[in-house]
């Protein structure tokens, strides 16, 4: 299977995800409705990497390697589902995701910034056609 069929079934996926957790918002606070959703992935997780023998490989994970993944599952599972849970329980989900799904605009800043990327023509006018789009969703 290629990059297109695994991009399109992550398109469908987390564009179903936020009707999940917009009903179960309802009657849940966000950190419950995160902590009940972490519980469930590590499950899963769990569950896959047993059923594939691939725990292991854990012991093979350098210090360096397991700082910047727990770094970023901090940042993206923790600070920023909690924040998108918060916006969706006060929002809706037609304008919440739009803008919560506009972090490679702060991705591509960072990462000239930090990682020495190059902002080519193309890059800057996705980041222009991004802060309009976000515009435009506030507005309208």
């Amino acid at each position: 299977m290629n990059w297109l069929f695994w991009a399109l079934l992550a398109m469908v996926f987390w564009g179903l995800s936020p009707i999940f957790a917009k009903l179960g918002l309802v009657k849940s606070d966000p950190f419950t409705a995160l902590l009940i959703r972490t519980i469930g992935v590590f499950a899963a997780l769990l569950l896959w990497g047993l059923a594939t023998a691939r725990l292991g490989s854990l012991k093979e994970v350098e210090p360096r390697t397991w700082a910047l993944l727990l770094g970023e599952g901090l940042a993206a599972s923790v600070v920023g589902h909690f924040a998108y849970f918060r916006a969706l329980q006060a929002g809706k989900v037609s304008s919440v995701v739009p803008i919560t799904a506009s972090y490679p605009l702060i991705a591509l800043v960072l990462a000239i910034a930090l990682l020495g990327d190059k902002l080519s023509p193309g890059r800057g006018f996705g980041a222009v056609l991004i802060v309009t789009g976000i515009y435009l969703i506030q507005r309208f």
